[in-house]
């Protein structure tokens, strides 16, 4: 059985990244370990778990010898890095690079222009994913830099969700760069059309980058047109928390808002329920492309209402699963979500269309790229 060893900064199966290992141990065949600096929870799918604690930012790079002394222990067949734009120069200089491996690039994220990050605030950007000292790094690398670690380190191919890094390493001499639809289960279940008392749902970290607040605003407007709605944020607590709850409550809805910040045990089952979805990002990267919450509220067939950012674009089309609205806008967010909780029509037309959409970007479909590049590393090994 072939062994794979995924190596990550920090994971938790609540996260994107860490969402997408739990699904490929699931799913690709073989004994799956995991190594990081920390873990945080679901430990329990893998064959076992090595956390060599350390910063995160320079992981695996800044513990190379207790990764080193781990790797050796594990023998692995196959390493799987998984990070951003700086994975291969950390691959390069780790031990990793001892190893036939395969590396995940979800994304490579760039600072948002000031004039984004004064309109979303400085703060909360640093204290998310958006503003981070890898982001600014990441931000002036040059492609070529990273071409040339990747052959250096003999990393075997590259998987990505984000169209970014497949343009930026099109000319990745001899190490193929795939495509990894990934972020979309596979479920029966459906949302159903509820003019009179329907629910709104955000579900994901507790992030005013993440609009949390935009959506707080915009909620007295739709109640303005439709009294019976109710908004479900179903949050992660994060240091914004506590100034959201209080948005809540100044805005005078506390009554018509529901706060779950408790691991939702069934979040399809959520989304379901629910007759609009609403995600109103801030920035490009505020998550890894496509953003799976999106797209697991669209795999149920739950219309959404987005921001035209990147990780949105990855999985809503305008006007076909979803409708788009520019990033901090609270009246044109109500606007939108209240198209879609009075017209039946056009609530019915994007319910159909999206789960035609995440068809193409199904777990399954994921797992059988990564199969491929890993198979790919265990021919160069032997080769």
């Amino acid at each position: 059985m072939t062994r794979i060893v995924h190596v990550i900064a920090e994971f938790s199966e609540k996260e994107a990244m860490g969402r997408t290992i739990s699904e490929t141990a699931a799913r690709v065949p073989g004994e799956h370990h995991l190594l990081a600096a920390h873990v945080h929870d679901g430990a329990e799918i893998f064959a076992g778990v090595t956390e060599v604690g350390g910063a995160m930012e320079t992981f695996p790079m800044g513990r190379s010898t207790q990764v080193r002394d781990a790797l050796r222990a594990l023998r692995p067949d196959v390493v799987h890095l998984h990070g951003g734009a700086l994975a291969p120069l950390l691959a390069a200089g780790s031990p990793i690079s001892e190893h036939p491996h395969v590396i995940t690039m979800y994304a490579w994220p760039r600072i948002p222009p000031l004039r984004q990050l004064r309109a979303g605030g400085l703060r909360p950007a640093w204290q998310s994913n958006v503003l981070r000292p890898r982001v600014g790094v990441s931000t002036v690398l040059p492609p070529a830099a990273v071409r040339g670690a990747l052959r250096r380190a003999g990393t075997s191919a590259v998987l990505t969700p984000d169209p970014g890094v497949l343009r930026r390493l099109s000319h990745a001499r001899g190490i193929p760069v795939l495509r990894l639809s990934s972020g979309a289960p596979e479920d029966d279940r459906r949302a159903v059309f509820e003019p009179e008392k329907p629910v709104i749902v955000f579900a994901g970290r507790a992030e005013s980058v993440r609009g949390v607040d935009t959506l707080i605003d915009a909620f007295p407007r739709v109640l303005e047109h439709v009294p019976g709605a109710t908004l479900k944020l179903l949050l992660i607590p994060r240091p914004d928390l506590g100034s959201l709850v209080d948005r809540v409550a100044a805005a005078g809805v506390s009554d018509r808002v529901t706060v779950v910040t408790e691991p939702v045990p069934d979040l399809l089952a959520e989304l379901a329920g629910a007759q609009v979805g609403a995600w109103p990002f801030k920035f490009d990267y505020t998550t890894s492309p496509p953003a799976m919450a999106i797209a697991e509220a669209l795999s149920v067939g739950l219309p959404t209402v987005a921001t035209e950012v990147g990780c949105v674009r990855a999985v809503v089309e305008p006007d076909v699963n979803g409708l788009t609205v520019p990033p901090g806008d609270a009246p044109a967010l109500a606007t939108a979500l209240l198209r879609l909780l009075t017209d039946g029509d056009l609530w019915r037309r994007l319910a159909t269309a999206g789960p035609a959409t995440t068809r193409q970007l199904s777990w399954s479909r994921a797992a059988e790229a990564t199969d491929a590049a890993y198979r790919s590393a265990l021919e160069s090994s032997t080769s």
